[in-house]
């Protein structure tokens, strides 16, 4: 199934009004509780945190589900170890579904930090055709439509053109898999990285705005393994559609949403780098345990 151009430029709009309501949500919550959800006393960090992510889940069915009815709404739940596999039948029909995180990098939201955002997609037959992703503290939104390009607060954005490694900046997050075996490896690809060298090496929270920081030339590579679909398909059609290319952690000419990995960089030459550190100190099969 494709969607004509009148269909995109409603969805589009649709996922917008559905992710300034939600960064109203987090922009709400840090307010009230002094920029923090941490130690509050009485209800629980954990509860507080739950409570917020449902309220922005709800506004983004809400606005959604009223603005499309007949596409098919798909969350994330980072508590239940991820599970894409009720995917499977919308994306082999060619349905339109949405893939929604409707806060990532949660930890950062209960700090109050600037890393945390909402990322919306709707994918067709396995593609995202249009992606939007709000950073509520940043003030930004990054969105694209499949052939149309990408766009930060309505400004076109690029890749960057680096193409060497020493003025790279790379992404890469601490994985939730704290487990030995998981932490070598990250430890032996950051100490790589640093010494081939690259410029910087950072980490920050939401997978989705991870990837729109590469898409708008302010850093040249992230990867990551042990992450879902709704982490990943808003972001990636921002970044291709920002001329950068982004594909499976193992696999430079697949983009798999849910093969629980992703590469995403300016340039090919930039991303082969992930994908030769990955296999090198077994990113994939130590951080999801395989």
């Amino acid at each position: 199934m494709s969607l004509s151009d009148t269909e995109l430029d409603m969805a589009m709009e649709v996922a917008l009004r559905a992710a300034h309501i939600s960064a109203s949500v987090v922009d709400r919550a840090l307010e009230e509780h002094d920029g923090t959800l941490l130690e509050m006393g009485g209800k629980s960090d954990t509860d507080l945190l739950v409570s917020y992510t449902r309220e922005c889940e709800a506004a983004v069915v809400a606005v959604l589900g009223a603005g499309t009815p007949d596409f098919n709404i798909h969350f994330g739940d980072e508590r239940a170890e991820g599970d894409d596999r009720e995917l499977d039948g919308g994306f082999a029909q060619g349905r339109p579904v949405w893939v929604v995180d409707a806060v990532g990098g949660a930890g950062s939201f209960a700090h109050g930090l600037f890393d945390c955002g909402i990322a919306i997609a709707l994918v067709v037959a396995g593609r995202p055709v249009v992606g939007v992703v709000s950073a509520p503290r940043l003030r930004e939104v990054f969105a694209a439509v499949r052939g149309r390009g990408a766009t930060c607060n309505g400004q076109r954005i690029h890749v960057s053109q680096t193409r060497s490694l020493n003025k790279s900046l790379v992404l890469l997050r601490q994985s939730r898999n704290r487990s030995e075996a998981a932490v070598e490896s990250l430890i032996g690809i950051q100490s790589e990285l640093t010494k081939l060298p690259v410029h910087a090496v950072r980490s920050y929270g939401s997978t989705a705005l991870n990837m729109c920081f590469v898409a708008s030339g302010r850093a040249e590579l992230y990867f990551e393994v042990g992450i879902n679909s709704w982490n990943i398909a808003a972001g990636a059609i921002i970044v291709q559609e920002a001329g950068g290319v982004v594909h499976n952690i193992d696999d430079t000419q697949t983009l798999d949403l849910m093969s629980r990995g992703v590469c995403c960089a300016n340039s090919l030459e930039i991303s082969q780098v992930g994908v030769e550190l990955s296999k090198k100190y077994d990113y994939k099969q130590n951080i999801l345990g395989i």
